[in-house]
């Protein structure tokens, strides 16, 4: 089944918020307790995206970097750019899902530093069926 991922990001650094939509054609799987979301995105490239069930998410981006979002740890790794290597960390304060075929949702707020200026990420994933393809394949 095809899906469509919209990716709604509300980002809070110093009294300032921005957000950001993006909506990209998604695949979708359950292996082995583990839920994936794969994707290509206009700047990161191909990306997966994978839920544990404990809720620890990664985020793997092939053309720059992995994130890694899980309780009580902090991820740090440089991000290369073509300004240079940007140092950040991720630290995972809340997350859910309800990914299933049908769809579903995923929810995470986490602490950023970009370059060590803090932010707050609120994301919202929606993994929504692609009924035009069901409608073709019938």
């Amino acid at each position: 089944m095809e899906y469509n991922l919209k990716i709604f990001t509300q980002i809070s650094a110093d009294n300032n918020n921005d957000s950001i939509e993006a909506t990209y054609p998604c695949k979708y799987s359950l292996q082995d307790g583990n839920h994936r979301l794969k994707y290509t995105d206009d700047e990161a490239g191909f990306t997966v995206v994978k839920i544990s069930p404990e809720c620890d998410i990664e985020i793997r981006r092939k053309n720059s970097f992995t994130i890694l979002l899980k309780k009580d740890f902090t991820h740090s790794t440089d991000c290369e750019t073509p300004y240079g290597s940007i140092p950040m960390s991720f630290t995972l304060l809340e997350a859910s899902h309800t990914l299933s075929e049908e769809g579903g949702t995923v929810e995470y707020t986490s602490r950023v530093h970009i370059d060590g200026k803090p932010q707050t990420n609120k994301v919202t994933m929606l993994l929504i069926p692609d009924e035009r393809n069901e409608k073709e394949n019938d």
